[in-house]
């Protein structure tokens, strides 16, 4: 595709971010578009750090199974061994294998599978949800969906129970887990866990669409 055909796309869609393109080592193109900072106007850059969002469900898989690789998890270890008396309804036979394929059948706190709109999620502030164990009280109270491995079900919270999963087996804060295991020996040195109310700079404000025609601001 070429450089006129991508801005086409990227002004009748309102793209805001960056389009990169290597081949072989050679980076073939390599354009940003739109605002990291829509309040104040700050274009992206090149060098402009994004949210991946559930991206970073990969570097969980792989953290955690690096510790099966160690032998210090298995695939068939069983969250409740792990849990202990936290989070009592997730089934005493779901394993780490079932959260890692989405096959576990507990309840999510952000469940994509029913009818709501993303926007309409209050998942909490941000300077709460600060370690794995602070999302304790928001992976709690959701009933089961259905039985371990009878069915995939896209589950955001079964990523955070690995997440948990992962720290109590071996003894390391998950966000070091990530950086040891899987950051450092990709080489990815300007990825990062970075609060969302303290961004740095280089970072991309995140932003969700809002069916808000008018607002009034008033001192």
């Amino acid at each position: 595709m070429a450089q006129g055909d991508i801005d086409k796309i990227a002004e009748q869609t309102g793209f805001s971010g960056v389009v990169w393109t290597d081949r072989g080592g050679q980076v073939e193109f390599a354009k940003a578009y739109g605002l990291a900072n829509r309040a104040y106007r700050v274009p992206n850059s090149l060098e402009t750090r994004f949210g991946i969002a559930s991206g970073s469900k990969g570097f969980t898989a792989l953290a955690v199974l690096s510790l099966v690789e160690d032998g210090v998890l298995a695939l068939s270890t069983t969250a409740r061994s792990l849990l202990g008396k936290d989070l009592p309804l997730i089934a005493d036979d779901v394993t780490v294998e079932h959260l890692l394929t989405h096959t576990s059948g507990i309840g999510d706190y952000l469940d994509e599978e029913a009818d709501t709109e993303i926007t309409e999620y209050v998942i909490g502030a941000a300077h709460e949800l600060t370690t794995t164990e602070a999302f304790l009280p928001l992976l709690d109270r959701h009933p089961t969906k259905f039985r371990a491995g009878e069915r995939f079900g896209y589950c955001n919270g079964g990523f955070v129970v690995l997440a948990l999963l992962a720290e109590r087996v071996s003894g390391v804060g998950y966000h070091e887990l990530v950086r040891e295991r899987v950051l450092g020996p990709a080489g990815m040195t300007r990825t990062e866990f970075l609060r969302s109310d303290e961004l740095p700079a280089d970072a991309a404000v995140g932003y969700l669409p809002l069916d808000v025609p008018n607002l009034i601001y008033r001192g």
